[in-house]
């Protein structure tokens, strides 16, 4: 049966400081509804002395434990004020890595109307957005933007672009050592070799990549090498 108007208000507003947590797992150490509440009170919120005032007013299983269950109930909270409401939202993020998820007090009405976009949900996903609901509405976030969507229009969506690479970074040529002769050596130093002489083996030089117009980079300098050598094989 459908609710009027005034009672759907009513029904909202005396739900409008709860919130429901999902993944809190079942334990005899939060059985009973004063420790459950102490427990959810320092998941939801970090660095409050426990000289202040408590935030969570009350907290309880929904449902009642089967057997054969393997997920744990939800637990329906009660806070104390809206903005401490608002505050424990913060959280979700957090809580998010160890499985806890954090949702509103939703009346039946409410229920109905997120089910009607669950299609738009699933559409989403497929898609590659996060999809997420505030209340009836369904958002998504595309890139740092969050966005709304309306019942049906998940189809119209494009998905987002694929993150190109930047541009890869230009190659510099290593430094190359290869074997020269000593007399090209004396040569390229501007020393004349009157005559034929027996350097012994070619010697290794650091040089500049193979083929490039560079002749000598960081290697043990050529003309200090043949200055030592000028006064034997000059002219």
């Amino acid at each position: 049966m459908e609710m009027s108007p005034q009672t759907e208000h009513m029904l909202r507003y005396s739900k409008r400081q709860n919130l429901v947590v999902f993944g809190i797992a079942e334990s005899s150490a939060c059985a009973t509804p004063k420790a459950l509440a102490a427990h959810v009170q320092s998941l939801l919120f970090e660095n409050v002395p426990s000289s202040a005032a408590p935030l969570v007013s009350c907290a309880y299983r929904l449902g009642k434990w089967k057997v054969a269950q393997k997920k744990p109930r939800a637990v329906l909270v009660e806070l104390t004020t809206v903005s401490a409401k608002h505050r424990a939202f913060k959280a979700s993020s957090r809580l998010r890595a160890s499985r806890i998820r954090l949702d509103e007090d939703l009346t039946p009405q409410q229920m109905q109307q997120r089910k009607g976009l669950s299609s738009d949900f699933l559409g989403l996903k497929v898609r590659g957005f996060k999809p997420f609901f505030r209340g009836t509405t369904l958002k998504y976030r595309d890139g740092g933007v969050v966005r709304q969507c309306a019942k049906g229009g998940a189809n119209k969506i494009r998905a987002p672009a694929p993150t190109v690479p930047g541009p890869r970074p230009a190659h510099r040529p290593e430094h190359t050592s290869v074997a020269m002769d000593p007399a090209e050596v004396l040569r390229r130093a501007g020393v004349s070799v009157s005559r034929e002489v027996d350097f012994g083996p070619a010697l290794p030089f650091t040089m500049g990549t193979v083929g490039s117009d560079s002749e000598f980079q960081d290697c043990a300098s050529p003309t200090a090498s043949a200055s030592g050598l000028m006064g034997t094989f000059s002219d």
